[in-house]
């Protein structure tokens, strides 16, 4: 990067970092219960007891559940910004290609098969498991229709298909351990504990960091697998690595917040612009942007309806249904 472009990205990464950090704090004030930033504050320096009615509510609600949408909007973004780059497509990510349903149907597999006292560790372990599998699996199938619209097609089908298969299992378990319906098809950051965010969180970290070490190798996959082997990208084993760490990070986030769909699609198409496509830029570029994104239509879920909380798959999807729409449309005209 020239000067010029370094000084533009770390301009870049320090307002984003600020506006997260804005619409945190936004996040933790607003809710059912209002809490005014001093009283924020007072709790973070250790002046308001935990003990006291925003103390409680802080600690074991909103906090958790805002580290939970900067968790799933991080691992969203960061994985769609990577598929795009394997897909050769901007009309893609981890929900539109399948990868999500498939650690859904995991993750309620692991509720329903674990003891109480591990039933978070084994879900997240096979909801991860079941979003890579699937992602190695899909690859296969997608391999030949990279950089058209096919592939998007068959991760649609491929998706719905095992979003029946899971709404099936849900209803058909009487288990109360597994989510309900709506968790799966719609998302929800509600009852995040802080034993999930323990066995989640470390995946997305982890996930985010392969793709972000995978990053030069993305950039020249731009020109096609063949060419990239050429450049000394080795596309027979870093593109399942990809693949392997955008399955562990799906899976993390859909044990958080259920199946929530085109944030991977929309933010990578944001970032873009502003950042090129260099990926060990864009991708935590989209991962910072993914955690405003969700952070920001958590807070309208559960706040512009008060007291009932709109499912945040059905904000993400009303903004992110028409993007599609629209990328399709110049993708095809091509």
């Amino acid at each position: 990067m020239t000067l010029s472009q370094t000084g533009r990205a770390t301009r870049w990464f320090a307002l984003a970092s600020a506006l997260l950090l804005l619409a945190m704090g936004v996040s933790l004030t607003f809710g059912a219960v209002a809490i005014p930033i001093d009283e924020i504050l007072s709790w973070m320096t250790g002046r308001l007891p935990d003990g006291s009615l925003s103390g409680r509510v802080l600690s074991g609600v909103r906090l958790p559940r805002t580290l939970a949408a900067v968790s799933v909007g991080a691992a969203l973004a960061a994985a769609g910004t990577a598929l795009q780059g394997i897909q050769r497509t901007p009309v893609v990510d981890a929900h539109l290609m399948g990868i999500s349903g498939a650690s859904g149907l995991g993750i309620a597999i692991g509720y329903a098969i674990a003891p109480a006292s591990a039933s978070t560790e084994t879900a997240v372990v096979l909801g991860a498991a079941a979003g890579v599998g699937y992602g190695l699996m899909s690859r296969r199938f997608t391999a030949a229709s990279s950089g058209s619209i096919v592939g998007v097609l068959v991760g649609i089908a491929a998706g719905l298909t095992l979003m029946a298969w899971t709404g099936l299992f849900v209803q058909l378990v009487d288990n109360a351990q597994v989510p309900t319906l709506s968790f799966f098809i719609f998302g929800s950051l509600a009852g995040v504990s802080w034993s999930l965010l323990a066995a989640t969180i470390p995946l997305v970290i982890v996930s985010i960091a392969i793709l972000w070490w995978l990053g030069p190798g993305l950039d020249v996959l731009t020109l096609g697998e063949q060419a990239s082997m050429h450049l000394g990208f080795n596309a027979h084993r870093n593109i399942p690595l990809a693949f392997t760490a955008i399955g562990i990070g799906i899976g993390a986030a859909v044990a958080l917040g259920g199946v929530i769909g085109f944030v991977g699609l929309i933010v990578p198409l944001v970032i873009r612009p502003m950042l090129g496509n260099t990926h060990r830029l864009t991708i935590p570029a989209a991962a910072i942007g993914g955690a405003i994104a969700v952070v920001v239509f958590d807070t309208m879920a559960r706040t512009i309806a008060a007291p009932i909380e709109i499912p945040i798959g059905l904000l993400t999807a009303a903004v992110g249904g028409p993007v599609l729409v629209w990328l399709v449309r110049r993708e095809t005209a091509r």
